[in-house]
C-alpha cells in the first residue's frame, strides 16, 4: 500500500489536477508536450547522465535489452494477433498498442519516485531508445506498405533532440569530460520541468479519451493487448535483461519502464495512417487505468 500512496498516487493526483484544469481552463495542451518534447527533456537527460554513474557499457545494455524485448513482443504480437484472426488496421494498432510503452510522460516520473535521480538517468537513455524505435519500428508497422514511411521514419529519427542530449552526456560521462558550470546550472533548471510538464500532458491525454467515449472494438483483442503490454512485457524485459547482462538497478529500470500502459502516440500513428483509432484510443485508456494496480504490483516486486 506504501508503494501505491507514495509513489504511483502522486502521479494519478498531478494528472488527474492537470485533466480537471485543462477541461476548466482550456490549456494549451500541444505547447506543454512541445516544452517537454523539445526543452525539459533533452535538459533532464544532460542533467542526468553528466551526474550519473552510467557507463557506455551499461547504456548499451539498455539499449540491447530494450530492441531485444520490443523484438520478442512482436513476433509474439504477430502470432496472437493472427490466431484472434485481426484484420490489418486493428491488427497494426494492437501491435503498436503491445510495443510502445509509455516510458517518458509515465515511465520518467515513475523510476523518479521510485529510485530518485540514478533511477531517472537509466530511465531517460531507455526514452531515447524508445524513441528511435517509436519512430522507426512503429511507423513502419502502422505504415506498412507505404513507400514514404521509410524515409519519414528516418527524419523523425533525427528530429528527436533527446538523441543528441543522451550521445553528448554518455561521451562526456565516458570521457570525464566537464561542461560549463553555467550550462550545468541551466540543464539541471529546465530539466525539473520535465516531471511536472509530463504529467500535465498524461492529464489531458486521459481526459480527451475519456472525453470521445469510444465504444469497445474487438473486446478479446483488447484484453490480449493488455496482458500484453502491462504483464507479458516486463516479464520479458527482466529476462532478457538478466540475459544481456543487467542487474540492480539498471534492470529494474527496464523493467519497470516496460511495465508501462501504451503510448499515446499509438493514437497518434493510429490517426496519421488510418488504422482502428478507436481500438488505439481505448488501448492508451484502458492500459493506463489498469497500470494503477499493475505497476504497483511491479513496484512491490522490483522494489522487495
Amino acid at each position: 500500500m506504501s508503494i501505491l500512496i507514495n509513489i504511483l498516487l502522486p502521479v494519478f493526483i498531478v494528472a488527474g489536477l492537470s485533466a480537471l484544469a485543462q477541461h476548466r481552463l482550456k490549456l494549451d495542451v500541444e505547447t506543454f508536450s512541445k516544452a517537454a518534447f523539445y526543452v525539459f527533456s533533452p535538459a533532464m537527460v544532460i542533467d542526468a547522465l553528466l551526474n550519473s554513474d552510467v557507463s557506455g557499457k551499461e547504456f548499451g545494455q539498455i539499449a540491447l535489452a530494450l530492441t531485444l524485448t520490443v523484438l520478442l513482443l512482436w513476433a509474439l504480437g504477430e502470432i496472437a494477433s493472427r490466431v484472434l484472426r485481426l484484420e490489418s488496421g486493428t491488427r497494426a494498432a494492437f501491435l503498436v498498442a503491445i510495443l510502445l510503452p509509455n516510458s517518458g510522460n509515465y515511465g520518467l516520473p515513475v523510476n523518479f519516485f521510485a529510485f530518485g535521480a540514478p533511477g531517472l538517468a537509466r530511465a531517460a537513455l531507455y526514452v531515447t531508445v524508445n524513441s528511435i524505435l517509436r519512430s522507426t519500428l512503429g511507423v513502419y508497422i502502422t505504415a506498412r506498405g507505404d513507400a514514404s514511411s521509410s524515409l519519414e521514419s528516418l527524419r523523425r529519427v533525427f528530429s528527436v533532440p533527446v538523441i543528441y542530449a543522451a550521445i553528448i552526456g554518455v561521451l562526456f560521462n565516458v570521457m570525464g569530460w566537464t561542461m560549463p558550470g553555467p550550462i550545468l546550472k541551466a540543464a539541471s533548471i529546465m530539466g525539473q520541468g520535465l516531471v511536472p510538464s509530463s504529467l500535465v500532458v498524461l492529464g489531458a491525454q486521459i481526459m480527451r479519451t475519456l472525453r470521445e467515449r469510444r465504444e469497445a472494438t474487438q473486446p478479446l483483442a483488447l484484453g490480449v493487448m493488455g496482458l500484453g503490454r502491462l504483464m507479458l512485457a516486463p516479464i520479458v524485459a527482466y529476462l532478457v535483461g538478466g540475459v544481456v547482462g543487467l542487474h540492480g538497478l539498471s534492470r529494474n529500470v527496464v523493467t519497470l519502464e516496460s511495465a508501462t500502459p501504451t503510448a499515446v502516440m499509438t493514437l497518434v500513428l493510429a490517426t496519421e495512417y488510418d488504422t482502428d483509432v478507436p481500438f488505439a484510443a481505448l488501448s492508451v485508456l484502458l492500459t493506463t487505468l489498469v497500470s494503477l494496480l499493475s505497476v504497483t504490483l511491479w513496484l512491490r516486486l522490483l522494489m522487495s
